[in-house]
């Protein structure tokens, strides 16, 4: 078993968590988590710092290129950011030209939200011609 497997191992048990939590936790697949638990993969750089955060330990730990697992305290403290496990599900079934859409029309909605409604103008009534009958 690879360094990061055994470490990423450690740390769920270590956190009792199951796979099935760690994968709803952090919005990760399960199937990509049972990867990297049988040494299939090493996980990216971002989803590495997501688990660790989950996980509570050190991203470098996790990696196996720091002995250090606890987590460096951060200088300043950084709000927590929410993951909306069921978005980035979508994001991550999405091709490239499907997730510039999918941000082109976030950033609409996000537009439609500060700018003020625009005014409708009055639809006039169109009145019927009766015709006369010869």
């Amino acid at each position: 078993m690879g360094v990061f497997a055994d470490r990423l191992k450690t740390a769920m048990q270590q956190a009792d968590v199951t796979s099935a939590q760690l994968a709803k936790q952090t919005g990760i697949g399960r199937s990509s988590i049972s990867q990297w638990l049988s040494s299939k993969y090493v996980a990216k750089q971002d989803k590495v710092a997501t688990l660790a955060d989950a996980l509570q330990v050190d991203a470098e730990w996790l990696l196996g290129t720091s002995d250090v697992q606890a987590p460096q305290a951060a200088a300043v403290t950084e709000p927590a950011t929410v993951v909306d496990p069921e978005l980035v599900s979508i994001w991550e079934q999405l091709d490239e030209a499907q997730r510039a859409k999918l941000v082109k029309k976030g950033r609409r909605l996000l537009q439609k939200e500060t700018e003020p409604a625009p005014k409708r103008k009055a639809k006039k009534k169109k009145k019927k011609s009766k015709k006369r009958k010869a």
